[in-house]
């Protein structure tokens, strides 16, 4: 038997401990894509948008008068989703998707008609 292949066991055994290790307790945390008023989350969300919420309800609020769907606009934004603001009827659990989202970075503005709602982040 060659001394390297007495050796390759001991040298996987290290290499398994190694990556197990490495994979847990990762010091790097992904951001949740959905973040809610009220939150740290979102309060330091919201500080890296070039639109602060009182612009996107302006944005909103004109949309809603445009297409005639102001009750979906709330005074201030159900949540944040990824770089959109979400301005949507408010509910007791997360925000429902369908409303007004104003783009945090643009300023652009899109009606979504999707029943659905986004969880709130556990």
């Amino acid at each position: 038997m060659s001394r390297s292949f007495r050796r390759a066991p001991f040298w996987a055994l290290g290499l398994v401990v190694f990556l197990a290790a490495a994979g847990c307790g990762n010091p790097i945390k992904r951001e949740p894509s959905n973040v809610f008023p009220g939150t740290p989350a979102y309060d330091k969300r919201v500080s890296s948008f070039k639109i602060t919420p009182d612009q996107a309800f302006r944005i909103a609020y004109e949309a809603g008068q445009t297409d005639r769907q102001l009750h979906y606009v709330s005074k201030r934004p159900t949540a944040v989703a990824k770089r959109w603001y979400v301005f949507s009827i408010p509910q007791a659990s997360g925000a429902q998707l369908q409303g007004y989202h104003v783009n945090g970075d643009t300023g652009d503005v899109k009606f979504h008609r999707e029943k659905g709602h986004l969880p709130p982040n556990r």
